[in-house]
């Protein structure tokens, strides 16, 4: 150690103080960092589930809109069934003033004072129809 010049000493002691200095603000900046990267993890995660969150309402609102169709749909082919039968269709040709041969068409009039039932008359024979057909109503 005798043969060193003087100013390596000093250059041993100032790079020690130098890592020494490294190290003091080097941990604090690593710590500082991590608490960033921290940060910004924790905020990228908690945006991610407010994310699912709105998707996960947003399916459930499509998953009603799809059983309300579907209900409509059930409804709306009953009703398509029951027209469908013979009875809705006689039931709906009576509303309409028609009747299978043979049978007399009844109408009441509902008046609060005097209550009324129209019987219809026996209708003109079928040989009257067929003059009435080809040669005009008399």
């Amino acid at each position: 150690m005798a043969a060193m010049p003087k100013g390596s000493r000093v250059s041993k002691r100032s790079s020690r103080a130098g890592r020494a200095a490294v190290a003091t603000l080097g941990r604090p900046s690593l710590a500082m960092l991590l608490l960033i990267a921290g940060l910004l993890l924790a905020g990228a995660f908690v945006a991610i589930e407010i994310q699912r969150n709105a998707l996960d309402r947003q399916a459930a609102a499509y998953r009603a809109d799809i059983a309300a169709a579907a209900a409509q749909h059930a409804q709306l082919a009953a009703d398509v069934a029951t027209k469908q039968t013979d009875d809705y269709v006689t039931n709906k040709a009576h509303d309409y003033g028609y009747v299978l041969p043979g049978q007399a068409l009844i109408g009441v009039q509902q008046d609060a004072t005097t209550p009324v039932a129209a019987v219809s008359v026996q209708g003109p024979s079928r040989v009257q129809k067929w003059i009435a057909l080809f040669f005009g109503s008399r």
